[in-house]
């Protein structure tokens, strides 16, 4: 299992994939960013547990911009 932080533009974008990642398997938890760079935007993110970058597939074809993504 790896941690996944799936930055996200705004809180809106992160409950849309907070949904859509739960209703695929995937539990997610809704982070605010410590110091986020302009380009992050509202500086939301993602944190999943996955064993794969499944979540980051689902998010991107889904139509959910990703601004970056730190795996821990």
């Amino acid at each position: 299992m790896q941690n996944l932080y799936i930055k996200v533009g705004s809180i809106t974008n992160a409950q849309r994939g907070q949904r859509l990642l739960r209703s695929k398997g995937y539990k997610s938890q809704i982070r605010k960013a410590e110091n986020p760079s302009k380009s992050d935007g509202c500086g939301y993110e993602l944190f999943v547990m996955a064993s794969s970058d499944a979540p980051i597939d689902i998010l991107e074809s889904n139509g959910i911009e990703i601004r970056g993504v730190e795996k821990g």
